[in-house]
C-alpha cells in the first residue's frame, strides 16, 4: 500500500474528514480506530474492517475503496526495524487476495498498536463493530527488549511457555491479553509458539538480530502437518512442517528443526493435533474396527513398488496409542493399510501417513491431513488382468509446490506437493469401493465441514465388502442412456454397485458417452469409464460443502451439448482442469432444474433477506458519455423487480426464498445481486440461445473494492469481488457513470460480506 512509509493521523480527525468527504463510505455506527496516510493514499482500521483509500491515475479523480473484513484474515505479521534498517512493516493475508503490505517509518508509528487491534478483531469476532480503545504502547527500556532477544538467542532448545507468554504480552506486546502459550521452542535464532489462538513464528533477521518478524497464522488456516523423528546417531534433528490453505508459493509451508533430546517431539505433535483436530476430551475407543483379527500375509513384490494392502485396524489403533503415541485418546483407527514399511491410517479425525526412512528405519515421518482439508476425492478400480493396482486420489486446499530447479532451456511444470495425494492399492487385498464409501462418510456428510464434527464411529455397513462383479453389473445397466431415472439410479448405487451411503440418495443422473454424472444429497459424483475394455473406472466425488461456485450453460442453436461446471478450491485440480465439468446432451437434461438443485445444496440454507428496499433503472447520460457507453457497452442498472419476476418464472433460476436486490445489464449479459449469491448471465453465440449462468455464493466472497469513475474519458465505476472460487475472473463489474447506483452496490456488499459474517 502506498509508495513510501506511512505516517499516523489522529483517528477521530480522520473519521470526521472521511464522513465529510464521502458520507456513504462509513456505516453510521462504524468508528475509525487507527488511521495512516501515504502521499495520496490512506488506510483506516475501523471497528468493522480495514478500509484502504487508493487514489488512481495522474489526476487522482478515480478513487478505489477496498474493504478487507477482519473475518477474512488468514494470517498477519508485524516486523520491527533493524540496525540501519528503519522500516517497519505490517503484512496481512486475506482470503482471495495476495499479501497486503504496509510500510512504516521507525519511531513515527506504533506497529504494536496495529498488532493489538488485529488481535482483538481477528481472535474475537464478537468485538467486530464495537469501538476499541487502542492505547499507544509505552516504549520500554531497550535493555528489557534486549533481554527477550537474548532469550531467543541463547542455547536453550525448549522454552518455558509461561516466561515467553509474559514477555510477549508486554515487551513486545504481540499476544492478546487473554491468550495462553501452550508450547514454545527454538532452533538457531528462530522460535515457534503454539498458543490457543494461533501458530506464532518468530523470525530473527539480519546480522545483528535486531529485526524481528512475528508471523501469526490462524489455526483455521492450517491444513496439514508432519513430524519427523531423528534418525541414526549422525542425524540429530527432528523436523516439523505445517501446510496452510493460503494461496501462493511463499505461504504454503513452514518448516522448523527440533533439536534431538531438547524438544519433546511427541508433545509438539499432540499440541498441534489438539488445535487442528479438536480438543482431546474423550476416552479411548474400545470398539472393534474392520479387519479385526485378520492375519497379514504380506504384500509380496507389489509392496516393494509402494502398493498397499489392508491390515488389521485394531492392531494399528493399539500400536499408535501405546508404542507410538501419535493418536489422541478419543481418536481411533477405522481402516489401516500397509506397504513394505510404510502405513496409511484412516482415523476418526484424519488421514495419517507413516513413512519409514533410511536403512535403520529410525527416522519416521508422520503426516497428518485433517478430513476437512480434503476438497475432492476419487478412487480408480483396476482394469484388465494385467492391471494389478487400484488407486485412491485426494485433492486438498493446499497450494502446490513450485517447479524444481532447471536449466536455461527447460521449463518444468509445478509439482503437486501436498495439493494432491495418491496411493496405489493391491486390487485383490483392498476393497476399493469400501475405501470410497469411507471417504464419503468422512468428507461428504451433509453440512459437515470440520473434522471435529466427524469423530464418531463409522457404521459397519460402510466398511462391508462390496458384491462381486458389482461394477460390471452397474455399467451394463447404464448402457447408452442419456438421462437416468433417479429412483432406479439410487437403487442401483445402493445395491448392485454400493457407492452411496445409506443416508445418501441420488437426485439426478446423466450420462454422456460412457461417463455418468450423479447429483446426490451429499455430493457431485462423476463416474469416468476408461480404457478399451471399460473395466477401469474412476469415481470422483466433490462434497457440496466444498463447492465454491458453479455454472450451468444451456445448449445453443448449433451446439448439441449443455455443460455443467463445479468450482472448488483444489489448486492442483484447478491447475489441470479448472473445475469438475460434464457435458449434457441437448434435450435430455433440464439445465434449469440442475442449476436450482445445485443452488439449494450449496447455499440454500443461507439468509435470504433483502438488503436494498427497492431500485430502478437510472437515466442515461448524454454527449460524450452516451458515445463511450455505446462504444464500451458499459453496464447500466435495470429494474430489480422485473428481473426477480423473470428469474422466478422463465427461467426459474432463483430459489423460493431468494430475491433480486440489484441488477445490471451489459449488452446482452446480466449481473444480478440476489439475497444469496451473485449471478452472472452470459449470453453467447450469434443467436444468443446459448446462455451460461454462473453462481458465486456470498459465503465464498470476502474482500471487495468499489472504484469511482475518473475524468472525462473514464466513465466507468468498477466493483471487484475477491474470492477463492476459480471463477474469480468473472467477479468484476463495470458500471457506467450516471447509469447505476454505485452506493447501493457498496452498501449491499457491506451488509452481505461484512455485517452478516460478523454476526455470530
Amino acid at each position: 500500500m502506498g509508495c513510501c512509509e506511512a505516517s499516523q493521523i489522529v483517528a477521530q480527525a480522520a473519521e470526521d474528514a472521511l464522513r465529510q468527504e464521502n458520507p456513504s463510505i462509513l456505516q453510521p455506527n462504524e468508528n475509525v480506530e487507527l488511521a495512516y496516510r501515504w502521499t495520496r493514499d490512506h488506510v483506516y482500521f475501523t471497528s468493522l474492517r480495514i478500509l484502504y483509500k487508493d487514489k488512481k491515475g495522474i489526476t487522482g479523480q478515480s478513487i478505489g475503496w477496498q474493504s478487507i473484513p477482519y473475518t477474512s484474515i488468514k494470517a498477519f505479521s508485524a516486523e520491527t526495524a533493524g540496525v540501519g534498517d528503519f522500516d517497519m512493516e505490517i503484512s496481512i493475508w486475506p482470503s482471495g487476495m495476495e499479501k497486503v503490505e504496509m510500510g512504516f517509518k521507525s519511531g513515527a508509528v506504533d506497529v504494536y498498536a496495529i498488532q493489538r487491534l488485529l488481535n482483538s478483531k481477528v481472535f474475537h469476532p464478537e468485538r467486530i463493530g464495537m469501538p476499541e480503545q487502542v492505547i499507544a504502547q509505552e516504549q520500554s527500556e531497550r535493555g528489557k527488549f534486549a533481554e527477550f532477544l537474548d532469550l531467543l538467542g541463547d542455547d536453550a532448545r525448549q522454552l518455558d511457555p509461561k516466561v515467553v507468554e509474559a514477555q510477549l504480552k508486554h515487551d513486545p506486546p504481540i499476544l492478546d491479553n487473554e491468550e495462553a502459550i501452550e508450547l514454545a521452542y527454538r532452533c538457531g535464532r528462530d522460535s515457534v509458539c503454539i498458543t490457543d489462538r494461533r501458530f506464532l513464528f518468530i523470525d530473527v533477521k539480519g546480522i545483528f538480530g535486531k529485526k524481528v518478524e512475528y508471523m501469526s497464522i490462524l489455526w483455521k488456516s492450517l491444513s496439514a502437518f508432519s513430524i519427523e523423528t531423528p534418525g541414526a546417531f549422525l542425524d540429530r534433528d527432528a523436523e516439523m512442517k505445517i501446510w496452510t490453505n493460503i494461496s501462493g508459493y511463499d505461504m504454503r509451508v513452514f518448516e522448523q528443526d527440533l533439536r534431538k533430546g531438547s524438544t519433546d517431539v511427541m508433545a509438539v505433535q499432540q499440541a498441534i493435533s489438539n488445535k487442528m483436530l479438536g480438543a482431546d476430551t474423550e476416552p479411548p475407543s474400545q470398539e472393534a474396527v474392520s479387519m479385526q483379527g485378520a492375519v497379514d500375509t504380506g504384500g509380496g513384490w507389489q509392496s516393494w513398488m509402494g502398493d498397499q494392502r489392508m491390515i488389521d485396524a485394531t492392531a494399528a489403533d493399539r500400536q499408535f496409542h501405546t508404542t507410538t503415541p501419535i493418536l489422541q485418546g478419543s481418536e481411533h483407527v477405522e481402516m489401516a493399510f500397509k506397504g513394505k514399511r510404510d502405513m496409511m491410517l484412516f482415523t476418526t479425525k484424519r488421514l495419517l501417513i507413516v513413512n519409514v526412512k533410511g536403512w535403520s528405519g529410525k527416522k519416521v515421518n508422520y503426516l497428518s491431513v485433517p478430513w476437512r482439508a480434503i476438497q475432492c476425492f476419487a478412487v480408480e478400480t483396476a482394469g484388465s488382468f494385467l492391471d494389478m493396482d487400484a488407486e485412491m486420489k485426494l485433492w486438498t486446499d493446499i497450494f502446490y509446490d513450485p517447479p524444481p530447479p532447471h536449466g536455461e532451456n527447460e521449463n518444468p511444470p509445478p509439482e503437486p506437493g501436498m495439493s494432491f495425494i495418491e496411493q496405489n492399492f493391491q486390487k485383490d487385498k483392498v476393497d476399493i469401493m469400501a475405501v470410497l464409501r469411507y471417504l464419503a462418510t468422512r468428507c461428504a456428510q451433509i453440512g459437515t465441514d470440520s473434522s471435529q464434527l466427524s469423530a464418531v464411529p463409522i457404521a459397519p455397513e460402510v466398511l462391508s465388502a462390496s458384491p462381486p462383479d458389482a461394477i460390471e453389473q452397474f455399467l451394463g445397466w447404464l448402457g447408452d442412456a442419456r438421462q437416468i431415472d433417479p429412483a432406479v439410479l439410487d437403487q442401483q448405487l445402493h445395491t448392485i454397485n454400493p457407492v452411496l451411503l445409506d443416508s445418501e440418495h441420488a437426485v439426478m443422473g446423466f450420462t454422456a458417452g460412457r461417463d455418468t454424472l450423479v447429483l446426490t444429497t451429499h455430493r457431485v459424483l462423476a463416474i469416468d469409464v476408461q480404457g478399451i475394455t471399460g473395466k477401469k473406472v474412476e469415481y470422483q466425488s466433490v462434497p457440496w460443502t466444498k463447492v465454491r461456485g458453479f455454472s450451468a450453460t444451456s445448449a445453443g442453436s448449433w451446439d448439441t451439448d449443455a455443460e455443467l461446471k463445479f468450482y472448488l478450491k483444489a489448486p492442483w485440480l484447478e491447475l489441470h482442469s479448472g473445475c469438475i465439468s460434464q457435458d449434457l446432451r441437448k434435450g435430455r437434461a433440464d439445465i434449469v432444474a440442475i442449476q436450482s438443485f445445485a443452488a439449494a445444496q450449496t447455499f440454500g440454507a443461507c439468509d435470504g433477506s433483502s438488503v436494498v428496499p427497492g431500485s430502478g433503472a437510472s437515466d442515461a447520460g448524454s454527449g460524450v458519455v452516451q458515445f463511450l457507453n455505446w462504444l464500451g457497452d458499459n453496464s447500466h442498472q435495470i429494474d430489480a423487480a422485473a428481473v426477480n419476476q423473470m428469474f422466478h418464472s422463465s427461467p426459474a433460476i432463483l430459489l423460493g426464498d431468494e430475491n433480486v436486490d440489484l441488477a445490471f445489464k451489459c449488452g446482452r449479459d446480466l449481473v444480478v445481486y440476489t439475497t444469496k449469491r451473485i449471478l452472472f448471465v452470459d449470453v453467447q453465440g450469434f443467436t444468443g440461445k446459448k446462455v451460461e449462468y454462473v453462481s458465486v455464493p456470498f459465503r465464498q466472497i470476502a474482500p471487495f473494492e468499489v472504484e469511482s469513475a475518473g475524468g472525462m474519458f473514464d466513465v466507468d465505476a468498477t466493483v471487484r469481488l475477491f474470492t477463492e472460487c476459480p471463477a474469480t475472473d468473472k467477479v468484476k463489474q463495470d458500471i457506467a457513470r450516471d447509469k447505476g447506483d454505485l452506493n447501493a452496490v457498496y452498501n449491499f456488499c457491506i451488509k452481505k460480506l461484512i455485517l452478516d459474517k460478523a454476526t455470530p
